[in-house]
């Protein structure tokens, strides 16, 4: 695509008719106070990229939307990043990396019809060992649970990380489990290819798209539950624009829980919980409602409202795991004191990528020790669960 058609699909020229309005969303900007969307938009239109390929905001886009949400006109500004970022390597990954390399190996194994390196555990064995004896999962059924790359976020996340991401796993299993569903659990599921698309590496998004579809129809499940909403999102809305209309629907967990709330009993606890809307459910899927229904039935306390909530709150960072520089660490820093200024002690959220950034930015953020813990929503409804 030449840069005359990039503008007009994106509709770019819109970008320099408002007040720079989207500016105050960018938590790029917000931190930085240079970089926003317009900024960028009129480089591109006064030389292409031999103008603005060197702009900051190509790299440290967290591809949130927030942009697109204030915009009078809503240009879709991530996915002309995403556009902008083909064939680029000039970042500075986060963990080194190795989310990345992880997610580009598996879709070379995609391409290549490989099922896992000799002597590793084939995958569906290694996500089922991550769940107790009294889990109860089936090899096809209506339901499947689409795990993403949990396991992966608990060998890169530290110490300070206290959530253990195969608990949330566990946890999902568990809920469904109290609502009579046995969920199918995918015989060799890999990355949903989110991180990679945003990238600009779309060579390897589509052979993980394509081997992920393929293992869907074997199972033979006509909805697909997830635990993150970027992988509800690529999976509901980015595999069918780019292979075509799906036999599936795809859904957020919390989306399932929340209408099936009444057959639940749960324990209710003590903390003064707040919800941090993830961007990829509050904007990408318009889900904002749902957790706060689960929420409000797991503590005594009645859940507190951020200041900006549902599709005006702003991105914890995460992004696609390309820079996290000072940018994410104001962003984490202002999420977590918001939530105490408002009355809260925990912070609940529904997104492995939110709960693992905030438990591994917040030692770094300018509070020597939070008074605020973040929490992730499926994992606490599960615990609360009456037996």
């Amino acid at each position: 695509m030449n840069e005359k058609e990039l503008v007009a699909k994106y509709h770019i020229e819109d970008c320099t008719r408002c007040k720079n309005e989207c500016a105050p969303a960018c938590p790029v900007f917000r931190h930085y106070g240079t970089n926003h969307p317009q900024h960028l938009a009129k480089k591109f239109l006064a030389g292409g990229e031999r103008e603005a390929g060197d702009h900051g905001l190509i790299r440290t886009c967290v591809t949130c939307a927030a942009c697109t949400e204030a915009c009078p006109f809503k240009v879709p500004f991530a996915d002309f990043i995403r556009e902008l970022r083909t064939g680029r390597t000039d970042y500075h990954p986060v963990f080194g990396g190795i989310i990345q390399q992880y997610q580009r190996t598996q879709a070379l194994g995609a391409q290549k019809g490989a099922k896992g390196a000799k002597g590793a555990l084939p995958a569906s064995r290694a996500r089922l060992s991550r769940l107790d004896a009294s889990s109860r999962v089936a090899k096809e059924g209506e339901i499947a649970l689409f795990t993403g790359c949990l396991a992966l976020f608990d060998a890169v996340s530290g110490p300070s990380c206290e959530q253990g991401f195969g608990d949330m796993a566990r946890s999902a299993v568990k809920l469904l489990n109290a609502l009579g569903v046995s969920p199918v659990i995918l015989d060799d599921e890999r990355c949903c290819g989110r991180d990679l698309y945003d990238l600009g590496e779309r060579e390897a998004f589509m052979a993980l798209a394509r081997h992920n579809a393929g293992e869907i129809a074997k199972s033979k499940a006509r909805t697909i539950l997830t635990i993150c909403p970027e992988c509800a999102f690529t999976l509901k809305d980015t595999y069918a624009k780019e292979l075509g209309p799906q036999p599936f629907e795809v859904r957020h967990i919390t989306e399932f829980v929340a209408e099936n709330l009444e057959a639940l009993g749960f324990r209710r606890g003590g903390e003064k919980p707040a919800f941090h809307d993830p961007c990829y459910l509050c904007r990408r899927l318009g889900e904002s409602e749902a957790p706060r229904k689960i929420l409000e039935r797991l503590s005594v306390a009645k859940p507190v409202e951020l200041e900006r909530r549902g599709r005006s709150a702003p991105c914890c960072g995460a992004g696609s795991w390309v820079d996290h520089g000072p940018h994410t660490r104001a962003a984490v820093s202002e999420r977590l004191m918001e939530a105490h200024r408002c009355g809260a002690d925990t912070l609940v959220t529904a997104c492995p990528k939110c709960t693992l950034l905030y438990h591994e930015v917040s030692p770094d953020c300018s509070w020597k020790q939070s008074p605020v813990t973040v929490r992730d929503l499926i994992t606490l409804a599960a615990s609360r669960l009456e037996e």
